[in-house]
Order: C-alpha cells, then sequence, then structure tokens
C-alpha cells in the first residue's frame, strides 16, 4: 500500500515537473519577445514589428495592440490559444493518471513492478503472459539483444488474458494521449505565427493609409516661412 502511494506521488511530481517546464519556456519566451516589442516601438506609434511580436507571445495581442475598438481576428486567435493550452494540460493530467493506474494494475494482476522501466518492457508485458515466454520467442526469432535478463524484479505474470488485454488497452491509450502532445504544440506554434503575420500585415498597411506629415516654419533654404510636408508609404 505504501509503495503504491509512493507510486502516485512520484506520478504527481512528474507532471508537475513537465508543467512547470513547459510554463518556464512560455514565460522565458514571453519576457524575451515582448521586451524586444518594446524596444521596436519606441518612437513609433504603431509597430508592425512589434505587432507581430506581441502575437508571437499572447496570439491576438498584435491585433489589440493595434487597433484595440476592432480586434475580432485577435480574438479569435486567443481563443484558439487557450482551448489548446487547456487541452494540453488536461491530456498531460489524464495521461500521467492512467500511467498510475497501469501500473497499479500491472503489479496487482501479473506481479510486476513496471517503475523505472523503459517503453519496451511496458510493451513485453502487454503482448505476452509472462517473462519466459517472451525470452522464448526471442529466442526462437534470433533476436538476441531484445532479451530481458531472467530476474525477480523482471518477471511477470499475468493471471489472466482478460487481465493483459486491459492492460494493453490501457497501454494504448496512454500511446494515443502522449501523441496528441507534440500536434498541440505544433499548433499553437502555427497560431502564433499566423497571428503575428496577420498582425505585421495589418499595421503595415496602416502605416501606409496614413501619411506621415511635417511642419516646420523654416523654408527649403532656412529661411523664416511656413512649409508643410506630407509623406506616403507604398
Amino acid at each position: 500500500m505504501i509503495k503504491i502511494i509512493a507510486n502516485k506521488v512520484e506520478g504527481i511530481k512528474n507532471l508537475k515537473f513537465k508543467i512547470l517546464n513547459f510554463s518556464f519556456l512560455m514565460i522565458f519566451m514571453s519576457i524575451s519577445i515582448t521586451s524586444t516589442a518594446q524596444e521596436l516601438d519606441l518612437g513609433k506609434e504603431i509597430s508592425p514589428r512589434g505587432a507581430f511580436l506581441r502575437s508571437l507571445v499572447l496570439p491576438g495581442w498584435g491585433h489589440h495592440y493595434i487597433d484595440k475598438t476592432d480586434w475580432k481576428r485577435g480574438q479569435y486567435h486567443m481563443a484558439a490559444d487557450a482551448i489548446m493550452i487547456l487541452s494540453y494540460a488536461g491530456i498531460s493530467v489524464r495521461s500521467n493518471t492512467l500511467e498510475t493506474e497501469l501500473e497499479t494494475f500491472a503489479r496487482a494482476n501479473a506481479g510486476i513492478d513496471l517503475s523505472n522501466k523503459n517503453r519496451d518492457f511496458f510493451l513485453a508485458v502487454a503482448n505476452f503472459d509472462n517473462l519466459q515466454e517472451y525470452n522464448d520467442f526471442q529466442l526462437r526469432s534470433r533476436n538476441w539483444d531484445n532479451l530481458i535478463a531472467d530476474e525477480p524484479v523482471n518477471r511477470w505474470n499475468w493471471s489472466e488474458d482478460d487481465n493483459r488485454f486491459h492492460y494493453q488497452d490501457m497501454r494504448e491509450r496512454i500511446d494515443r494521449n502522449n501523441n496528441q502532445l507534440p500536434a498541440l504544440l505544433t499548433l499553437m506554434v502555427a497560431n502564433r505565427v499566423v497571428s503575428g503575420i496577420s498582425a505585421f500585415v495589418k499595421a503595415r498597411n496602416m502605416a501606409r493609409v496614413m501619411p506621415e506629415t511635417r511642419f516646420s516654419y523654416l523654408n527649403e533654404f532656412g529661411e523664416p516661412g511656413f512649409t508643410a510636408t506630407m509623406r506616403f508609404g507604398f
């Protein structure tokens, strides 16, 4: 009982470690990019690069920076990012819970402690009733590198086939959950890039539409006289 509780505590620690790593990475990127965006905005009303960098930190922020009264597209990007972050956290929690349940189930029904075992060992337990059956198969297949040492800590024995099938199903669900995490990270990055490009183009177009106007009380020869200059960007 104590060992099961210890494994659950260890699983919670691993989950917290993963989430903290992800959080620290996002915070570090946010601070770095935000600082760069602020530096680029010095002396400028609307900076396309500043809008782009803001959207890399938080999708939609660049659109809000450009026009606080009309940033509907930015809101879509921001909502999508929130959904993906929550999905990532939810899948991570579910996967960690399943792994803890899997180890507990294997210990109770196959007499094997899966702590600190690698993925190949997990698969061996899923596909064979016991260690001897697994090693016999590897010998017949001449896969000598795949043999597992016949030691008490490596021995398992499923009491029923149904239990092993249930273990296989749990293992597959864990793999499906873990396979979704890289895809979500890719989508989060893509959402930031698309939002950044959209904000950059919008800011640049606004800068082109709005002419730059300058007034001077000296003419081009430096003599007193009112001069107005208007420059358009194309």
